[in-house]
């Protein structure tokens, strides 16, 4: 799980140096980038005045499960890591994020079966949203990535 952390890590650095890094106050634009099929748009709207927003991210699959979101726990820039491993699927945590950043989701099979998949909700709406299926020899990841 450690080398898929790096991995994880290294792709939310490039995702925030492609996207930008200023905040111009005037609401930013929603992506939905990123490896496999998402759902619905990326258009969830800060609740109330605060620029805060409500973000689900869901683990689903036939087998336990590990999960990576770097810098989702806590407030303000000390955010630490969510990294747990060997869940009950399905399984899913809510958590307050400003709007306009980063949630780079990673998940993986600890015993894979058939899939394994990651869901991102931001204010109930389903924003990303991958299903990979399992291949003969190769471990059962699945990323989620957006701007929230």
């Amino acid at each position: 799980m450690r080398i898929h952390k790096a991995a994880a890590c290294l792709l939310a650095a490039t995702a925030l140096l492609l996207a930008g890094c200023s905040d111009d106050g005037g609401g930013s634009k929603k992506s939905a980038r990123g490896g496999g099929s998402s759902s619905g748009g990326s258009d969830a709207k800060a609740d109330g005045g605060d620029g805060m927003v409500t973000v689900e991210i869901k683990v689903t699959g036939d087998s336990p499960a590990n999960v990576y979101v770097p810098g989702v726990l806590g407030k303000g820039v000390d955010r630490e890591d969510l990294d747990i491993d060997g869940l009950k699927t399905p399984w899913s945590k809510k958590f307050k994020l400003e709007s306009g950043r980063m949630v780079n989701m990673q998940t993986s099979s600890s015993e894979p079966k058939a899939e394994i998949g990651c869901q991102v909700l931001v204010n109930g709406k389903v924003v990303k949203q991958k299903v990979t299926k399992a291949k003969p020899g190769k471990t059962l990841v699945s990323y989620c990535y957006t701007t929230v």
